[in-house]
C-alpha cells in the first residue's frame, strides 16, 4: 500500500513539472527536478523492481502530458504563426520522451532504491533483513575449521 501511494505522489509531481516547463526558460528545470523526485521517492520504495515500475509509470504519465501540451501549443488556435515553429520542435521532442522517459525514470529510481539498500535502509533490495545479518555471515564465513 506504501508503495501505491508513493507513485500517486510520483505521477501528481511530473504532471505538476508537466505545467512548470510550459514557462519559458525555466521550464528547462523540468528535467532536474523530475530526477530529483525520482531518486527522493526511489529510495523510500520496498524494492528495486517497485521503485523501477514507478518510475516508468511516473515517467510515462510526465511525458504523456507534457506530448499533450505540446500538440496543443501546435494545432492550438490561440498560438501565433511564428510560434508554431518552436512548438513542432517541442511535439517532436515529447514524442520522442515518451519513449524514453519512462526508461530514465525507471533507472534512477532503482538506482536510489539499490543505494538505499546497500547503506541498509531498503534491506528488501538485497534480500536480506538487515545489515547486522550481514555482518554475522561474513564472521561466520571466515572462521576457519
Amino acid at each position: 500500500m506504501r508503495d501505491a501511494v508513493i507513485a500517486l505522489i510520483a505521477c501528481v509531481a511530473l504532471v505538476a513539472i508537466t505545467f512548470f516547463e510550459q514557462i519559458p526558460v525555466w521550464g528547462w528545470l523540468g528535467g532536474a527536478i523530475s530526477v530529483g523526485v525520482w531518486w527522493l521517492l526511489g529510495r523510500e520504495m520496498s524494492g528495486a523492481l517497485a521503485a523501477a515500475f514507478m518510475g516508468a509509470v511516473s515517467g510515462f504519465l510526465g511525458a504523456l502530458t507534457s506530448w499533450a501540451a505540446q500538440t496543443g501549443n501546435l494545432f492550438g488556435f490561440t498560438t501565433p504563426p511564428g510560434d508554431r515553429v518552436g512548438a513542432l520542435f517541442g511535439f517532436i521532442g515529447s514524442s520522442l520522451g515518451i519513449l524514453y522517459w519512462p526508461m530514465v525514470g525507471a533507472g534512477v529510481a532503482a538506482a536510489a532504491a539499490f543505494f538505499a539498500a546497500r547503506r541498509g535502509r531498503a534491506s528488501d533490495v538485497i534480500g536480506t533483513t538487515g545489515r547486522a545479518e550481514i555482518e554475522e555471515a561474513r564472521r561466520l564465513r571466515d572462521v576457519e575449521p
